[in-house]
């Protein structure tokens, strides 16, 4: 598989979000890179869970810091808690052997990561700069 260019499309204007989803696309592309070897890809998938709940963690830190609307708040958590549901899925899937290739996973991340992004993480992101006066 090709590795995927990042897309500026997907920045925010949130220093700390946009750097922590560049490094979630890299893991991305590190992951398209991992070849065959399960070994590999079970670290790399570790590594990119690790940082998508770090992330959410902060993201959700900064929704409570910014007094982000309690009902975009709990849309926001809930997108979190599928994204990681759902991926936790297909890393046991390609754990057992039930999910065989990493293609399907990491379309599936890829997708998941810019629709966040644009519609949520976006939102959020806009939401603090507008309280803030930075618009």
């Amino acid at each position: 598989m090709e590795s995927i260019a990042w897309d500026p499309s997907l920045e925010t204007g949130d220093a700390l979000v946009d750097e922590q989803h560049r490094e979630m696309h890299d893991l991305l592309n590190e992951l398209l890179c991992a070849g065959d070897t399960p070994s590999r890809i079970m670290s790399v998938l570790e590594r990119l869970m690790d940082h998508a709940l770090l992330h959410f963690a902060d993201e959700e830190d900064l929704m409570r810091r910014e007094a982000y609307p309690a009902e975009l708040s709990a849309e926001h958590i809930a997108q979190h808690r599928a994204l990681t549901e759902s991926a936790r899925q297909k890393v046991l899937e390609f754990h057992d052997g039930t999910l065989t290739e990493i293609a399907p996973l990491v379309e599936f991340l890829r997708e998941w990561v810019g629709t966040h992004i644009h519609e949520h993480d976006r939102g959020l992101i806009d939401y603090v700069r507008e309280r803030d006066g930075l618009s």
